[in-house]
């Protein structure tokens, strides 16, 4: 399905002059096909259950609120700069590189203190190189938390006193590519008084990140899924201010994902809310994003900077890494065949293929069902579906909270529809179970190389888990993660020298 949503798009790409697409002088293709990506993939992909699976709550994750933080100002009050935990550490103005994080994104612990561990383990070797700060908007609720490498926060309010927002502006051709996506008959449409707004709300931020930007002056800006409007305005500011952008991998992205490949409609000097590079974890990546993009457009390439935070676990220290009910659940979890699910945000992301073949296992097998890191609020109702099949032999709460690499360590066999952790489980030389559809081409590779198995139904899941368990396996090799010594710092000469 991957596949036919981008075949949509660049159907429609074909059939109308995106670069025609302009909101005082950008263009705001881009946003469009996020949305038709966003909307397509819901429609065909997230959404898609057989009859008798059951539903869960597919929202984001929400906040427990704080009446107040502990926060001073740093630097010019007219920047809008607030850090946190006053008195605990000093914070870079003058950074060679910048991170913009999201708070979703700590989803581990390093010392009791919370770890966003796709841009903190970049930031910790770019702090080795020079000077390093992280950015994050300023919310009381989401400033709370100890954060292992603290964060500066943008006070918006503050920071946007002096930046005019502008009354709406008109979207040039629009009438074209409406028409191009009606054309299409594929039950999405586009919204031009939405697509208006969020151009508004791209520019007023991007106004404020290039005030920002231009004060720090870092020579790069990094941060992990850029598609929204705030990252969409962070890669914006960044064209405004000559600096690098960077959006470092975060999962498996796949020939057919539409906010990465696929550009074939690219114009030369590339799109201006979209990275300058895509910091692959491997090869395999940075072809994918590379091949089919237009030859002439000089931005949006892939850059290979391997997974720093698998390779510490891998082959560096991992004092500390692990916290402690990690040795307490490695000791329940003793004499097991431990088998890890890894949950995805579908509207049913346990199938009744995967409820049935628990029902069978043996008693000695343990599941350890991790949900997705923006679906941690479902656990009671995955919990409930659980209860009402009579499985026992699950674990939900330590398969979510410890970390995925400490986890992995543990486990005898992956089972997924088509998530990422079958490449990073790879390199811990386990073999995956793909349940859904989607998974013989997202994982075409890895399934190719033995690494993956498509199985579908009950019987040939079982049967596979089965087989690998009980024989013994050659080595897993598979490219799709760089673990070349000194790669992460290469890329960071390149990017910030």
């Amino acid at each position: 399905m991957h596949a036919e949503v981008i075949q949509i798009i660049n159907d429609i790409e074909k059939q109308c002059d995106t670069n025609a697409l302009l909101y005082r002088g950008v263009s705001y293709w881009p946003l469009c096909r996020m949305r038709l990506w966003g909307g397509l993939m819901q429609r065909l992909v997230l959404a898609k259950k057989s009859d008798d699976a059951v539903s869960v709550s597919n929202v984001g994750p929400s906040w427990k609120d704080v009446e107040q933080v502990n926060a001073a100002i740093t630097g010019s009050a007219n920047l809008g700069l607030l850090r946190a935990h006053k008195g605990k550490t000093e914070l870079s103005l003058k950074p060679q590189a910048l991170f913009f994080l999201r708070p979703e994104e700590y989803g581990d612990k390093v010392a009791g203190s919370s770890y966003a561990k796709i841009l903190d383990s970049v930031y910790e070797r770019a702090a080795l190189q020079g000077a390093a700060a992280k950015i994050e908007l300023a919310n009381p609720p989401t400033m709370a938390f100890a954060r292992r490498y603290p964060s500066l926060f943008l006070y918006l309010e503050a920071a946007g006193r002096d930046v005019a927002y502008d009354p709406p502006g008109t979207l040039e051709n629009f009438d074209a590519v409406a028409a191009a996506v009606a054309a299409r008959n594929v039950g999405i449409t586009l919204d031009r008084d939405a697509l208006t707004a969020d151009m508004g709300k791209v520019f007023y931020f991007a106004r404020i990140f290039e005030k920002i930007l231009r004060a720090l002056g870092p020579r790069a800006l990094f941060l992990s899924v850029y598609y929204h409007p705030v990252g969409m305005a962070w890669m914006l500011a960044c064209r405004w201010a000559g600096v690098t952008s960077v959006d470092v991998q975060h999962g498996r992205l796949g020939p057919y994902h539409g906010n990465y490949t696929q550009l074939i409609a690219a114009p030369p000097e590339g799109y201006h809310m979209l990275p300058d590079f895509v910091w692959c974890w491997g090869e395999q990546t940075k072809h994918d994003i590379d091949v089919d993009r237009n030859p002439d457009c000089s931005r949006h390439g892939g850059l290979i900077g391997g997974n720093p935070w698998l390779s510490k676990w891998r082959y560096g220290d991992t004092t500390g890494l692990e916290p402690p009910e990690a040795a307490d659940f490695a000791a329940r979890a003793a004499g097991r065949r431990c088998i890890l699910v890894s949950l995805q945000p579908l509207e049913s992301p346990v199938t009744p293929e995967l409820l049935q073949t628990m029902q069978q296992s043996p008693p000695d097998w343990l599941w350890l069902l991790r949900l997705h890191p923006l679906r941690k609020h479902t656990a009671p109702e995955i919990e409930a579906i659980l209860r009402h099949a009579g499985i026992q032999n699950a674990e939900i709460e330590q398969a979510t909270a410890l970390p995925l690499f400490s986890l992995l360590r543990l486990v005898s066999h992956h089972v997924t529809v088509f998530s990422s952790v079958a490449v990073e489980a790879a390199a811990f030389g386990i073999r995956t179970s793909l349940l859904g559809a989607e998974g013989p081409s997202a994982l075409a590779p890895q399934i190719k190389r033995g690494i993956c198995t498509y199985t579908p139904t009950t019987e040939r899941l079982l049967a596979n888990i089965r087989e690998k368990l009980s024989t013994a396996l050659p080595p897993v090799t598979d490219d799709f993660i760089t673990m070349q010594e000194g790669i992460v710092d290469q890329a960071l000469e390149r990017l910030i020298r």
